[in-house]
C-alpha cells in the first residue's frame, strides 16, 4: 500500500498556476520495485460533460518538464501514452504531481474518470482541485491539502470510479491559454531544467490550429484579430529565439487583455 501525507509542500508548478483552475493527480509509484531507470506508464482521461481543451504538465525527473495540450471538443477519452518517471529521482514517498488545466466548460452532470496504468509497478493517486482565490496569493511554504486544495472523493460508476467537481470549480477561459504559454516560456529560467523552447513552439502551433477551428463559430472580432496574430507567430517560430517568442506573446497579452 502506498501512503499519502495529509500535509505536504506545494506542487512544484503551483507558483505559476495559482490563478488557473486546475486538477492535480498526486501520483505515487513503488519505484524501488522497478528494474529500469526510466519507467513508462500511461493515463486514460475520460471527461464526460466537458467541451474544450485540456493542458497537462508534469515533471518526470529533476531536470525535465513535459507538457501537452489535448483537444476535447470531439474526443471523449484520451489515452496519454509514453508518460515516464525517473525512478532515481522519485521514491515511494515522493509524489509525481500531474497537473491538468481545463480550458472550456463543464456541464452540471459531468464525470471525470482517470485510469492510471503502471503495469506490474504498484501505483496509486489522489485527486485534488484548485480554484483561484485572492486569499491564497501569498502561500510560499507548506500547504495543508485539506485547507487549500479540495480533495475529490471517487464515486462508483459501473466497474470503475468517477469524480465530480464542486460547482465552484470552473474551466478556465480559452483566451487564458495565451497567458499559460507565456508562463511556459519562463520555465526555462528554473535552474538545471532542460531547454523547453522547441516544446513551446510545438505547443503554440497545436494551440493555434485548435483555436482557428473555433473561428467557424460566432466569436468576437477582437478574438479573430488575436488569432490572426497568433497565426503570424506560428509561421515565424523557427526563426525566433526564446526571448523573441516571449516578447511577442507579452505584447499580444498586453494589447488584447482589455479588449477580449
Amino acid at each position: 500500500m502506498i501512503s499519502f501525507e495529509a500535509e505536504r509542500n506545494p506542487p512544484w508548478f503551483f507558483p505559476y498556476i495559482e490563478n488557473f483552475s486546475h486538477i492535480m493527480l498526486e501520483m505515487r509509484f513503488r519505484t524501488e520495485d522497478s528494474s529500469v531507470e526510466m519507467f513508462n506508464f500511461s493515463l486514460d482521461l475520460e471527461i464526460q460533460g466537458f467541451e474544450g481543451m485540456i493542458f497537462y504538465i508534469y515533471k518526470p525527473s529533476l531536470n525535465k518538464i513535459e507538457f501537452e495540450i489535448l483537444d476535447h471538443r470531439t474526443e471523449l477519452i484520451h489515452t496519454i501514452k509514453n508518460l515516464y518517471i525517473n525512478v532515481n529521482d522519485y521514491t515511494s514517498s515522493d509524489s509525481l504531481d500531474f497537473i491538468i488545466i481545463p480550458f472550456g466548460h463543464f456541464k452540471e452532470n459531468h464525470k471525470f474518470i482517470p485510469v492510471l496504468h503502471s503495469g506490474k509497478l504498484a501505483s496509486n493517486y489522489q485527486t485534488f482541485t484548485w480554484t483561484p482565490s485572492l486569499l491564497f496569493k501569498n502561500i510560499k511554504s507548506v500547504i495543508k491539502i485539506a485547507n487549500k486544495y479540495d480533495e475529490i472523493i471517487a464515486r462508483e460508476y459501473f466497474d470503475r470510479y468517477y469524480y465530480q467537481f464542486d460547482n465552484s470549480f470552473k474551466g478556465n477561459k480559452t483566451e487564458y491559454l495565451f497567458s499559460l504559454i507565456n508562463i511556459l516560456v519562463r520555465l526555462e529560467d528554473i535552474p538545471n531544467i532542460d531547454p523547453l523552447v522547441s516544446k513551446v513552439k510545438v505547443l503554440i502551433s497545436k494551440t493555434n490550429e485548435m483555436l482557428f477551428e473555433l473561428c467557424q463559430r460566432s466569436i468576437p472580432l477582437e478574438m479573430i484579430n488575436l488569432l490572426k496574430e497568433i497565426e503570424r507567430l506560428k509561421f515565424n517560430l523557427d526563426n525566433l529565439s526564446k526571448e523573441e517568442i516571449f516578447n511577442w506573446l507579452d505584447d499580444l497579452l498586453n494589447f488584447y487583455s482589455n479588449t477580449i
